[in-house]
């Protein structure tokens, strides 16, 4: 997969809130500290678009 250009769009709480641009969506599950923001950043080879902590629940979704 090549990602081109990656930009955060939105943070949705509820599905009026989702984005209706009918490109592919990818779902991430797990715990609060498994890594999701790290294989994020990982894979789109960027260091902060999804945000990391070192102290675990303290994100910048909470």
């Amino acid at each position: 997969m090549l990602v081109k250009n990656p930009k955060f769009e939105v943070s949705a709480v509820s599905p009026k809130q989702y984005p209706k641009l009918g490109l592919p969506e990818i779902v991430l599950v797990g715990k609060s500290n498994v890594g999701k923001s790290s294989f994020i950043n990982t894979l789109i080879n960027r260091k902060k678009l999804a945000r990391t902590s070192s102290e675990p629940r303290k994100n910048s979704s909470n």
